[in-house]
């Protein structure tokens, strides 16, 4: 096996172990991995790539919205999804007007949620699973 596919084995080992918690730290780890490569891009003069990436972080952030039930959730997940929706129409406008402002704009709104569900990760326990909708 090629080191390429041991880590993708390994990455998917981690997945499907994770717990719920740590699954939306992943996801959220990952829309702002996107967000920051798209930086990159942008500064790199790279169009494709920061279009290709802002539509990652896009993917991951209406995964995230749309994983929300907030008759179960109450004013914690309408708040979450109006975080979502604010993130997802600055990616658009990033990627409309080839911006970093609205890039880093999201950034501010996902560092601290990242960070609280790291807490929330750390702290979870195999008899109390955590799920979006009770955040």
């Amino acid at each position: 096996m090629t080191t390429a596919n041991l880590y993708k084995a390994y990455r998917q080992t981690q997945i499907t172990t994770a717990s719920q918690a740590n699954l939306i730290l992943m996801m959220y780890e990952g829309a702002m991995r996107f967000t920051r490569q798209a930086l990159d891009s942008l500064d790199a003069q790279d169009p494709a790539g920061m279009v290709r990436n802002i539509q990652k972080a896009r993917d991951i952030v209406n995964e995230l919205s749309l994983s929300l039930d907030i008759s179960q959730g109450g004013e914690a997940a309408a708040r979450l999804e109006s975080l979502y929706q604010f993130t997802l129409s600055q990616l658009t406008l990033a990627n409309i007007k080839t911006d970093r402002a609205p890039l880093e704009a999201v950034l501010r709104v996902l560092t601290p949620l990242t960070s609280a569900w790291q807490t929330v990760a750390e702290g979870q326990t195999e008899e109390a699973p955590l799920t979006p909708a009770k955040f």
